[in-house]
């Protein structure tokens, strides 16, 4: 009861505008150095319109690998459309995993080929074999690399990144993801917990050490209750363990003590330290609203258009159904 009174609450009083005006926050949660701020539609007769819009795991079968480089990819639903989001990876033992370089967009049984993705282990050989594939997500500081050479038709493109990135870790496997991911995945986990979908939500902002870093928007909540758990243990996660081993300090407000009288006091501090704690991270927030002005056009679809913007150390993708936003995949360029 109370999830639902404050998402209410958050409803009726919404400071987002423009790019985020369809959604109203819910509370900040936290796990670690990684915080959250749940998206919610401002109203019912949003979520009931987006229902052709069908969730990606149930809905997406990888038909094969017929190249390095490249995925056949099928909508299985007899009725909706896929939105795919950014910078899905998938993974089978004994074949040269995948990732994708950009949004793709599916009609109800159509078979797509994407030929520009990344192959995400260097040294491994054999191609995917046809399956309803569960995915995972680029890590985060992955994430630049891939937008900025999505098009380009060279499969091991992205190792140079992937290996700088594991060397963070103190890995050094090459262009080689799995091997990163294996040794780290036990820790990762916890983020999915911790910070689990509420009922009808449909999107997030995070925010590492107190800085927002993403923001994540899907047609409707079955979409993202799929979604935010590889968004949570893949991408966001990985950075929020990355900086834990850094050593950052996270950003926490100081909490005055002094001439404490009681506890009702102590709680009516606590409650405002809340409040200024969230109206900092909104304001970080209400920053993305207008970046839609700067989108450019990148492939119209199934009755959808597809954006990219690269403005403002912020890179991503949207997609719009007429006018109206029903995905969204925002991230920081530099962390």
């Amino acid at each position: 009861m109370m999830e639902i009174q404050a998402k209410q609450e958050a409803a009726e009083t919404s400071p987002l505008t423009g790019l985020l005006a369809h959604l109203a926050p819910g509370p900040l949660v936290s796990w670690g150095m990684l915080e959250v701020i749940g998206l919610f539609p401002v109203s019912t007769e949003q979520e009931q319109s987006r229902t052709r819009f069908v969730p990606p795991m149930r809905s997406l079968e990888v038909v094969g690998s017929p190249r390095y480089g490249t995925l056949v990819l099928r909508n299985r639903a007899s009725d909706g459309v896929l939105v795919l989001p950014m910078h899905v990876a998938f993974f089978q033992p004994g074949v040269q995993n995948h990732a994708t370089s950009r949004v793709l967009l599916l009609d109800a049984g159509e078979t797509l080929t994407a030929d520009d993705c990344f192959c995400i282990q260097q040294t491994q050989g054999g191609t995917l074999r046809q399956a309803q594939q569960r995915f995972c997500m680029l890590p985060l500081e992955l994430r630049r690399a891939a937008f900025e050479l999505q098009g380009v038709q060279d499969f091991g493109r992205l190792w140079t990144a992937i290996a700088a990135y594991s060397r963070r870790y103190g890995i050094n496997y090459g262009g080689h993801l799995e091997r990163w991911l294996r040794p780290n995945f036990a820790q990762l986990l916890p983020y999915r917990h911790a910070l689990e979908w509420l009922p009808t939500q449909v999107g997030a902002a995070f925010f590492l050490a107190g800085m927002l870093v993403g923001v994540e928007v899907a047609p409707n909540s079955a979409y993202w209750a799929e979604l935010l758990p590889v968004l949570l243990i893949y991408c966001y996660g990985s950075s929020a363990l990355l900086a834990e081993r850094q050593r950052r300090a996270p950003a926490r407000p100081t909490f005055n003590l002094e001439d404490l009288r009681d506890l009702d006091d102590l709680q009516q501090r606590l409650a405002e330290a809340r409040r200024r704690e969230q109206g900092a991270h909104l304001a970080q927030l209400c920053t993305v609203a207008s970046l839609h002005k700067q989108a450019r056009p990148a492939e119209e679809h199934a009755g959808l258009r597809l954006l990219s913007v690269s403005h403002g150390g912020w890179l991503g993708q949207m997609v719009y159904a007429g006018s109206e936003m029903v995905y969204l995949s925002l991230f920081r360029s530099e962390l």
